[in-house]
Parts: structure tokens; sequence; C-alpha cells
């Protein structure tokens, strides 16, 4: 019976230590754009959009077929005896109105064809507007999935460069905790003042209080970075970090050419314009004639077994051709070209907007990422020489020709030079991305 116990037992503890093991994943940047790309509700509502967008073409092709409709009636009918009451012209005598049942049945078919052969053009400019939208949801949709791939890369750099400030933020700790005690030790043996106790012990808690704020963002950039890949804030997940600098060789001049060529929202803005003129050509047709042609061929008999000689007998068809002119409709046409026009118009302006926005963008990415280079190079040289300034203090303050002021100074600036290449690194790669969207070439 212990052998079963302990067989129990050690089931659920494999099972318990597995279940915490498998809590933490490790994704990679591309792993997680994927995630994202899946799960985004931006990502599923646009792919729903484009989809519908579809249909409406579809839909506008749909009316230069014919309709052909069909149908088939079976009918009974049975009428009782009148109780109103006539005079016999032969007799005189009052008798009932129908003084018999009557029954009768009746059987029939039909087939009818319809087709519009000329609507003022409306059927093309509606199928011409509806595939311009279906271009323009195509865009908007690349939009949002480069958008989403923006938003996961900015929140994995936060989280990297979280996670590397909070290794900064503890090393500093660790350094003032040293210097509040070799403080204590020379003030012990009369080689430094008090003021140094006090004046460590005051930078130690600094430092300490700066951990905490570092805990609380890696925290609230690990809980960021599961809402946008659709989990729960709180689940742990291990991110593979890349240290390496990319490289991006572009002139602004061609990083511009290229986010007037590529940039899935200005691509968008110029299927709108095509479509809102589309809708101008729509207005223009009310004003047009219509043509339509239909034929129809039917069947009637009291007996449903006869169908079979539909063809013939007892059939009757008619075809023809039908001109409709539009006269006077109470001046919606009039609004609806109005309104045409003024789309149109709007949509050229927000055509306009967008390439001046793109522009910006552009040379807004640009600029950060030539200045964001530079960044770690400076950062680089000056955590260098922020360290060498923190081993000379800290060797001139043990040899008791320094002051604490200037170990302390040394400290912040070494971990303030560490905290600016960190930071730096990442912005590098974050405005990167930036550039690479604004250009529309934002990939995984």
């Amino acid at each position: 019976m212990k052998k079963y116990i302990y067989l129990v037992i050690f089931l659920l503890t494999v099972g318990f230590l597995t279940g915490i093991y498998a809590q933490e994943k490790e994704l990679t940047i591309e792993e997680c754009v994927q995630i994202a790309l899946d799960q985004n509700p931006d990502i599923i509502r646009g792919e729903f959009t484009v989809e519908i967008a579809g249909k409406d073409v579809t839909i506008a092709m749909a009316n230069f077929l014919p309709t052909v409709s069909g149908n088939f009636q079976y009918y009974h009918s049975v009428v009782g005896p009148s109780s109103m009451l006539r005079i016999d012209p032969g007799t005189g005598i009052l008798v009932p109105l129908q003084p018999f049942e009557i029954t009768s049945w009746s059987s029939s078919a039909r087939l009818s064809v319809n087709q519009t052969v000329f609507n003022g053009g409306y059927n093309i400019f509606n199928y011409s507007q509806r595939r311009s939208m279906k271009k323009s949801a195509d865009f908007n949709f690349e939009d949002i999935r480069q958008t989403t791939i923006l938003l996961v890369k900015e929140r994995y750099y936060n989280l990297l460069a979280s996670e590397k400030l909070l290794g900064v933020a503890e090393e500093t700790l660790k350094s003032s905790e040293e210097s509040y005690k070799r403080a204590q030790v020379l003030f012990q043996v009369g080689k430094a003042p008090k003021s140094d106790v006090l004046q460590a012990k005051v930078q130690q808690e600094t430092d300490r209080l700066s951990l905490i704020r570092a805990q609380n963002n890696l925290a609230i950039a690990q809980a960021s970075m599961n809402h946008v890949l659709g989990f729960d804030v709180d689940q742990r997940i291990k991110f593979v970090d890349d240290l390496n600098v990319p490289e991006l060789e572009v002139a602004y001049e061609d990083a511009v050419a290229n986010a007037y060529v590529n940039h899935p929202s200005l691509k968008r803005r110029l299927y709108d314009v095509k479509a809102a003129k589309a809708g101008i050509g729509m207005a223009v047709s009310r004003y047009l004639p219509s043509l339509y042609a239909y034929y129809s061929y039917s069947w009637r008999h009291a007996d449903f077994n006869q169908i079979k000689h539909l063809l013939d007998t007892d059939y009757n068809w008619y075809s023809g051709v039908q001109l409709s002119i539009p006269i006077f409709e109470g001046f919606s046409r009039f609004a609806t070209m109005s309104q045409a026009k003024l789309s149109y118009k709007s949509s050229q302006e927000a055509l306009a907007q967008g390439k001046r926005d793109i522009g910006l963008e552009t040379k807004t990415a640009y600029f950060e990422v030539q200045q964001a280079k530079k960044q770690i190079a400076v950062a680089l040289d000056a955590v260098e020489a922020a360290k060498e300034g923190l081993r000379l203090n800290q060797e001139r303050y043990r040899l008791g020709a320094g002051t604490m002021l200037d170990l302390i100074v040394a400290q912040v600036t070494y971990a303030g030079a560490q905290s600016d290449h960190i930071q730096g690194l990442y912005n590098y790669k974050y405005a990167i991305a930036r550039l690479q969207k604004a250009m529309g070439r934002l990939e995984k």
C-alpha cells in the first residue's frame, strides 16, 4: 500500500515541476511577431474586412449576369354550397345561389429571365468602385499588419532594455553597499569623517529605490509584452536577446522614394481616390436611360401529370425590352452627384495629407536612426571612461586621497553611462524598425 502512495506522490511532484517549467517559455522576436499576427484582434478584424470587401466585388460582378427564376405551383380549390338564395327564372322558386360543392385543380410552371442591358454605366462604375475598395482594404490590412509588427518590436526591445537596466541597478546597488561598508570601516579607524558614512548611506538608499523602480519597469514591460501577444499578463516568458547591432545603409532620398512607393497607407488612399471617382460615375449614370430585356415561359393545366407536355400544349411565353428614362426623382440625383464630388475631393485631400504624413514619418525615423547609431558609439566610450573613473575613485578613496562625494559621483556617472548605452542600443534597433515601417518594408 505504501508503495502505491509513494508512486502517486512521485507522479504528482513530477507533474507539478513539469507545470512550473512549462510555464516559462523562450521566444525569439520572430516568434513573438508571428504569435501577435495570429492572435491580435486588429489583425483578425482586418482579415474579416478584406473578406467582406471581396464579397462586395462578387456582388458587383453579379449585376452583369442575368437573373433567372423558376417556380412550380399546384393549386387545389374547393368551394362549398352557398347559403344565399336566388329566384329560379323558370319556376319562380327560391333556390340556393350555388347548390353544389365545386372542386378545381390547377398546376403551373414558370421560367423567367431578366437581363440589364444598359443602366447608364452604373454596373461598370459600381464594379470598378468595389474593386478599388477591395484593394484599399488589402493595403489597410497590410498597414495594420506592419503596425502590429512595429508594436511587438517596440515592446520586445523595451522589455530587453528593462532587463539590462535592472542588471545595472543591481550592480550599482551592490557597489553602493560596498562603498557604505568601506566608509564605515574607515570612519571607525578614524580615516574618514562621519559625513562620508552618511553620504554613502543616502546613496545606498537612493540606489535601492532605483532598483525597485527598475524592477517595476521590468514587470510592466513584461505585462505589456504578454498583452500584445494575447497571453495572460502574469505569464512567465523568457525572451531571447540579440545584442548584435543591425546595419541599415540607405540614403535619405532613397528612403523617401521607397516610402512614397511602398507605404501601405498611401496605397490605400490612392485606391480610395479611385473608388470615389467611380462614385461620381455611378452618380452620373442616374441621369441616363436604362435598357432591360426580359423573357418568360409559363405552362398551366389542371392535371399536374400533364407537365410532360409543357413544351407542346397549354403554354404561354413572351419576351421584350424595356427602356426606362429618368425624368424627376425629387432632386435626389443632384444631391447624390454633389455628395460624390465632395467625397472625391475629400479623398484627394486625404491622399495629399497622407503624402505629407509619410514624408514627415520617414524623415523623423531616418534621422532617429542616424542619431541612435552615433549615440551607441558615444555611450560605449562613455562607459569605458566612467568605468575607469570609478576604479580610480574607489582606489583613491581606499587610500584616503579621495572623497566620498567624488566616489558617489563616479558611481552615478558609471551607472548612467551603462544605462545610456543599453537604452541607445535598443533605441537604435527600434529606430530601424520605425524607418522600415515608414518605407513600407517592415517584416518579421
